[in-house]
């Protein structure tokens, strides 16, 4: 029994302790993610915004819809496969501030490469995180917790690692991922899975909390970003019409697809599909009487025509659209945890509608223009149709090459490097020159064909990559006289040789390489089953003597016939009296598109002619070699001539944001 006296005291006691629960566990507001990010991220004024300032998600409403999804406690892997300049990273960033800011825990962001993380770090993702007022309170900024690509907060801390460092993927776990750029991040033959996967590894002690968002704007139809995309929802962003109110989604090209929901958006029954039509751009209509557009008329009259009722659209009514716009998944079957999203250019109210169609009647004739215009503009894979290598394309390649000839070299080299193509009655081979061309901005690497040809044994391949001497007794080398008269000489260095069955059986690839294993690899070409997403890997053969490297053979056969040969993306050279049995083999090779049983259209590569396209494969085999390690050491050494040459640095590239903890960035290596 409490005495009355205590009574007053008991009351007193319980209404204190009833303040001091409801000021240590009051509840959160029930804060929606986009509502949070409206109220705290700012835009900093140094990272070159048109809109900096106080984030306003209104402006892109639809990624408001994006962040619930992305917020959906079954949601683990979003994927976002989009144009540039539409906000993708943007929305990366303020997913991370969020998560420091409301459920701390360890972050990882992946980007391509560490020099573009130590970019981005001190370019963006600083200047947000300090501009941001309840992250930056958990800031813990000193010498040894905040670094350039390590930051402490209260409850959790942020990793950035680049593609290139696999290494650096291990020892900690994350709960939140980012992959910036998926498709830009190199696979090679260092790890044996990518880093991409290295990266989600980290999450596996989260794996009912984690969150993985993976950006990108696609490349072709097998980049990594578009199969996941397939792979996932596959939401599209839906407008309504302001004339009949039909909602659909923007197209550039009008287009049909089987869509798994009826005009309203709502859900067929389990398996039925019907046929959706898309509107399309409108522009055909603003020619000069000559029959050509009248560009700056496309430019300021261009209008979107409805698919509902083939109305025009202008871009004025866009803010009304995108007010009431619609998510809708083209993916039923796709894992609940696995959501996917499509975002282009014509979404964005700060792109012109106009200036996307001047941009592709600009491209029009153009491989490689109409590839930017698809990837950067459309947030589309570019997709080849069926074509064909010319001598005309040979002709091209040779005439905007150096004047040079065979068994000559155009510049001084850093490596040459030989590739053998197998054959029953023998071998064919090429070997190719790699530098730096020091007077273009970059250093960009060139590649150059020194000498090719046919050879019928074992020891006669070793002569003609400088192994062993001829009967004379000399080393097969190939020279380059500099300007001042010196003569500089050189052997092959690496090389691959084919390892298919028949190479194997008939002509003992293996123990060759074996024998020769510190310049010969063997490789084999692969499909995705067998490189397990990579573009290059390697795996044991002969009790673990030596690797074997894989390769994606498809992905190197379009690297070599469009990135080289015809849109003239890399510094590839011929020399003036490249011979006609090697222009027949590198022109015997072309696509085809073929109906696959599963109903799908694919380009196949199919040979024709006598001499087949074995020098077309020695070919492939040197673009796998650049990929694989010719690439990173050329990289190696223009980092280190930059250092070497700071004045002459400062005319061939440009600036780079200077940071305070530059020292500790480089320790961190």
């Amino acid at each position: 029994m409490i005495p009355d006296s205590l009574r007053p005291h008991l009351r007193s006691f319980a209404a204190i302790a009833r303040g001091i629960c409801a000021a240590v566990l009051m509840v959160r507001p029930a804060q929606r993610i986009w509502e949070w990010i409206d109220e705290h991220v700012v835009i900093p004024q140094s990272v070159g915004s048109v809109n900096p300032g106080r984030l306003d998600t209104s402006q892109m409403p639809f990624w408001r819809g994006i962040y619930d999804l992305y917020w959906k406690r079954s949601t683990h892997y979003v994927t976002i496969c989009a144009s540039a300049r539409v906000g993708k990273t943007l929305f990366a960033i303020c997913c991370v501030l969020h998560k420091i800011g409301i459920w701390p825990n360890p972050i990882l962001w992946l980007d391509p490469t560490r020099k573009t993380a130590v970019s981005f770090s001190r370019a963006e993702l600083q200047a947000h995180i300090l501009e941001c007022a309840p992250v930056k309170e958990r800031a813990i900024i000193d010498k040894v917790h905040w670094t350039t690509l390590m930051m402490h907060f209260i409850g959790s801390v942020l990793r950035l690692v680049g593609g290139g460092a696999p290494t650096e993927l291990a020892g900690f776990q994350a709960e939140l991922v980012v992959i910036n750029e998926s498709d830009k991040v190199k696979h090679t033959v260092k790890a044996e899975a990518p880093s991409h996967e290295l990266a989600i590894a980290r999450t596996k002690q989260f794996r009912f909390t984690r969150k993985i968002i993976e950006e990108s704007t696609p490349t072709t139809e097998w980049g990594r970003i578009w199969r996941r995309f397939k792979e996932g929802s596959q939401h599209y962003v839906y407008l309504p019409c302001p004339h009949c109110g039909h909602k659909q989604r923007l197209t550039f090209f009008s287009e049909e697809k089987e869509v798994p929901f009826d005009a309203d958006g709502k859900p067929l029954p389990a398996g039925e599909k019907r046929t959706e039509k898309t509107g399309r751009f409108k522009f055909e209509h603003l020619k000069t009487p000559d029959g050509h557009h009248d560009l700056q008329r496309v430019e300021r009259e261009t209008v979107y025509e409805c698919a509902g009722c083939q109305k025009d659209i202008n871009q004025s009514h866009q803010p009304w659209m995108l007010r009431r716009y619609e998510l809708r998944s083209h993916n039923p079957k796709a894992p609940i945890d696995d959501i996917s999203v499509h975002v282009w250019a014509a979404l964005s109210p700060f792109e012109g509608w106009g200036m996307l169609a001047k941009k592709f009647l600009l491209a029009r004739g153009s491989a490689a223009k109409m590839h930017d215009f698809f990837n950067s503009d459309l947030g589309l894979p570019f997709v080849r149709k069926a074509t064909d290598i010319k001598i005309d394309d040979i002709e091209a390649v040779i005439a905007r090459s150096p004047e040079y000839f065979l068994r000559s070299i155009p510049r001084r080299p850093e490596f040459l490097t030989m590739c053998v193509d197998v054959q029953g009655d023998g071998f064919w081979w090429s070997i190719r020159a790699h530098g730096l061309a020091y007077d273009q901005p970059d250093l960009p690497i060139w590649t150059a064909l020194v000498d090719y040809g046919a050879a019928v044994s074992w020891p006669q391949i070793e002569e003609i990559a400088g192994i062993s001497t001829d009967k004379s007794g000399k080393i097969n080398q190939y020279t380059f006289t500099d300007t001042d008269g010196t003569v500089h000489e050189y052997i092959v260095t690496a090389g691959l040789i084919d390892s298919g069955y028949e190479a194997q059986q008939n002509k003992k690839v293996y123990a060759f390489t074996l024998k020769n294993a510190d310049v010969f690899s063997p490789s084999k070409g692969g499909g995705w089953q067998h490189l397990r997403g990579q573009d290059v890997r390697t795996s044991p053969v002969n009790d673990d003597q030596q690797d074997l490297v894989w390769y994606y053979d498809d992905g190197f056969k379009q690297q070599l016939y469009y990135h080289c040969i015809k849109e003239h993306k890399r510094l590839w050279w011929l020399p003036r009296n490249v011979g006609p049995d090697y222009k027949a083999q590198l022109t015997a090779e072309r696509t085809q598109e073929e109906q696959q049983p599963n109903g799908e259209t694919k380009l196949v590569w199919k040979v024709e002619g006598e001499q087949g396209n074995h020098l077309g494969d020695t070919e492939k085999m040197h673009e796998v070699l650049l990929d694989a390690a010719i690439e990173e050491k050329l990289g190696e050494i223009r980092e280190k001539w930059l250092k070497d040459h700071p004045d002459l640095a400062e005319a061939l590239r440009e600036p780079e944001v200077e940071d305070e903890d530059a020292e500790e960035a480089e320790e961190e290596e």
